[in-house]
């Protein structure tokens, strides 16, 4: 059978720049090739016409039509499935994804899916094509939900995959790999293994772990050699540059850790990086070791400031001086450091932002990510941004790289929360001038102290005095 997925990424691209990898939808693929099928991509950086969709899944006559979505990709990818259930009823639509995971009711809801796909998704997928091609009913199967008509079939969850090198590696040829690769820079993204078990409130995890409970462990990683061997074939059929692990936190297992760098210096050699938490990566043997092996950087979350609201809010409980110790302990190894940042958070005040921006200055990292909150379900967060009727009756989805928020912050009005987005855009103009130039950024903080840390407003008057000197 041929199985054609429709992955939605509107704005993403055009952030990055760039079309980006999803290892979801290339594990989903490699396992349907490797039972016989064909699979193909239509991978969406703007919004189609409706036209202009159908004429694609029509050239592409696909016997499955397969959606993955996230939440803020959903109101998107909705859509375009009514589109296909008016104008080709006959090919059943399939979604699955973190979205309708955490809220199936949800999507249920909609009507304009024939099956939704909850949980890890390779079996099940595979179960339904087979019984698809074979002309067997597939209602029963597991981790699917099933829509007769009007009647909704709930079927439950099989237990989790045990051993993820069980699994073949991820299929990179459904997103044209090599032209992605070349707009990426060489830039590979991969995973090593799947689930967090940390409980933060903001994240989806926690959630997800309460749908698995019961059903095998939540958080696994493949085996060194597994991995090894997908980055040493990867290296041979491609012109990698650079590997980057999405792992929520990679250094999460320490002996898997020492093991993978020992291996990996040895046998790929490539600059990587990778994601984690301060408190996993306090470890004067661990770094060290991430430095031999090729690590380039490391992106670490900060998210907060202020440690009330970090570990109150948040449930993320490393201290300051932790993030502080860690950011040096990369610095002294040479390794890149990247922040990852948020703001408009519930309980938000402009001190807190400046708190976040304050501490950012002490870390010095390389780079920093930040953006707004938002709520999103089947959260704790979320949960509590309801009972606190926080979020604005008519608020909209809006894209992860928005400036504004969805909440009505008693604590924090949204010009107040613009203001500490610029101050953070302007944080990042001054962190590069104390890389570049440490002498122009000293004089640079005796202006910010007379302009009372408005950062905005200082680079705003420089730039006017650039633009009259010219």
């Amino acid at each position: 059978m041929k199985i054609l997925f429709i992955y939605s990424d509107i704005s993403g691209a055009e952030h990055y720049g760039a079309k980006k990898y999803y290892s979801g939808l290339g594990s989903l693929s490699a396992v349907l090739k490797a039972a016989g099928h064909q699979t193909a991509l239509i991978y969406l950086q703007a919004e189609p016409s409706r036209g202009d969709l159908l004429a694609q899944v029509q050239a592409a006559a696909p016997d499955l039509v397969a959606f993955s979505s996230t939440t803020h990709q959903f109101p998107y990818i909705e859509r375009y499935a009514g589109y296909l259930r008016e104008a080709l009823p006959a090919t059943p639509r399939v979604i699955g994804g973190t979205h309708p995971t955490l809220v199936p009711e949800q999507v249920a809801a909609s009507g304009v899916f024939d099956v939704i796909c909850v949980g890890e998704g390779e079996y099940p997928l595979r179960d339904l094509v087979e019984r698809l091609e074979q002309g067997h009913d597939y209602a029963d199967v597991a981790n699917l939900w099933v829509r007769r008509g009007d009647e909704v079939i709930r079927n439950p969850l099989r237990p989790l995959i045990a051993d993820l090198d069980e699994l073949p590696w991820v299929d990179r040829e459904l997103f044209d790999f090599d032209a992605l690769l070349a707009a990426n820079d060489g830039w590979v993204d991969i995973m090593s293994g799947r689930g967090c078990p940390y409980e933060c409130s903001y994240c989806c995890n926690p959630g997800l772990k309460t749908c698995y409970d019961g059903l095998g462990k939540y958080v696994r990683f493949r085996s060194v050699g597994h991995v090894i061997g997908e980055l040493k074939a990867l290296r041979a059929r491609y012109p990698v540059k650079t590997v980057n692990f999405q792992d929520d936190t990679f250094t999460l297992e320490r002996r898997w850790t020492l093991e993978f760098c020992r291996a990996y210096g040895a046998e790929v050699g490539l600059p990587f990086w990778i994601n984690t938490r301060a408190e996993r990566i306090l470890d004067e043997k661990l770094v060290p070791a991430l430095a031999e092996a090729g690590c380039a950087g490391v992106r670490i979350g900060v998210e907060n400031g202020d440690e009330t609201l970090r570990a109150g809010v948040l449930k993320r409980r490393m201290s300051n001086d932790d993030l502080v110790r860690a950011f040096a302990l990369l610095h002294k190894h040479g390794l890149k450091a990247y922040s990852c940042n948020m703001i408009g958070i519930p309980g938000e005040t402009p001190a807190s932002i400046q708190a976040t921006i304050d501490l950012n200055r002490r870390l010095e990292p390389d780079e920093f990510q930040f953006s707004v909150f938002y709520p999103y379900p089947m959260t704790e967060l979320h949960d509590t941004c309801v009972a606190q009727g926080l979020i604005r009756p008519d608020h909209a989805i809006s894209s992860y790289y928005a400036k504004d928020s969805v909440l009505d912050l008693p604590t924090l009005s949204a010009e107040e929360l613009t203001r500490g987005y610029e101050r953070f855009e302007a944080l990042r103009a001054e962190l590069a001038l104390k890389r570049s130039s440490p002498l122009k950024h000293r004089l640079y903080r005796l202006l910010l102290a007379l302009y009372r840390d408005d950062g905005p407003r200082l680079q705003r008057h420089l730039a006017a005095l650039r633009g009259k000197r010219r």
